[in-house]
């Protein structure tokens, strides 16, 4: 093989190549690819300890690689509350222009719980219903946008379930478009699944939370939004007026926090997908799922991450 090589380097046209390009180097035909930044722990270097709350799930991943830095029972299926808006973001966003016209209906503005306290028939866009549901985390909001798409919530949460399912996410069960703990009864539309509580709520591991999260950076619209400290939002005709503070006290911390989304509920707790960014530029996620003090437990495992880990 090395001889037919060499045989072939001396034949003619081979000389008049070089002759005709002398300045030709044959490293201008090959991308050179850089190596991955992966992160290497620091061997002393204790993992913090979460001993207090048997209802916590906690993982932490770097984003480019997906490498796993720290987990606690994050393959365990448990309630995710207003995390749940991450789908209902994504979904509608892959089937909607952020400039289209939601018409609120009655439905929406009964929500409960974290409101942008829109009206029945306000007109709103795409785009100001998601940056409430993310900032806010507007439940009527969420609600106008599931029945928009899928005439009502329950049929939005249906829709929701088939398309976690899409994306191989099998651990999710979902009842609404907010994540809102309910109780079904005979008269409801919610799909109930065999031995389920009597009261439900979105459902989802921790491991397959990160994956959701993963997927919903890959969307500009999201990274913008997720790191937006206030809604600010107006109907389309301008008459209506609507602002809210985010949920997400860490943003503008110490830890370079760069979003993501909260949710509460008396069945799931706590919650919190935080992304961060190291001191070097590297990117990382955590969850805490039933959590009793997500913000402080996410500031005590985001710390540990950046002072344990080294990208090399």
């Amino acid at each position: 093989m090395l001889e037919l090589l060499f045989l072939a380097l001396l034949s003619p046209e081979a000389q008049d190549f070089f002759i005709q390009n002398p300045t030709h180097s044959f490293q201008q035909e090959l991308s050179v690819l850089e190596p991955v930044a992966s992160p290497q722990k620091d061997p002393n270097k204790r993992a913090p300890r979460f001993f207090e709350n048997p209802d916590l799930a906690i993982l932490s991943i770097d984003v480019k690689t997906g490498k796993e830095l720290f987990a606690k029972d994050s393959d365990r299926r448990q309630p995710i509350a207003s995390l749940t808006k991450l789908v209902t973001t994504l979904l509608i966003l892959e089937n909607y222009d952020l400039e289209e016209v939601v018409t609120v209906g009655l439905e929406a503005t009964r929500a409960e719980g974290s409101r942008i306290d829109i009206y029945e028939y306000e007109q709103l866009s795409i785009r100001t219903l998601l940056e409430a549901t993310l900032i806010a985390s507007a439940n009527d909001a969420a609600v106008a946008l599931g029945i928009h798409h899928s005439g009502t919530e329950a049929a939005f949460a249906k829709e929701m379930q088939q398309w976690l399912k899409e994306k191989e996410i099998y651990s999710a069960r979902m009842y609404n478009a907010t994540g809102l703990d309910i109780m079904p009864n005979q008269e409801s539309e919610v799909g109930v699944h065999e031995n389920d509580p009597v009261i439900l709520g979105n459902e989802m591991s921790a491991r397959d939370v990160l994956k959701l999260a993963r997927l919903a950076l890959e969307s500009d619209f999201i990274r913008k939004t997720v790191k937006q400290p206030h809604f600010f939002g107006t109907s389309v005709d301008e008459e209506f007026f609507h602002e809210k503070t985010t949920t997400n006290q860490l943003l503008g911390s110490f830890l370079n926090l760069k979003g993501l989304k909260t949710g509460y509920t008396h069945l799931a707790g706590q919650c919190f997908i935080a992304l961060g960014e190291t001191p070097q530029g590297h990117e990382v996620l955590t969850v805490v799922l039933g959590s009793l003090d997500r913000f402080g437990e996410t500031k005590n495992l985001m710390s540990w991450i950046y002072d344990s880990y080294d990208w090399r």
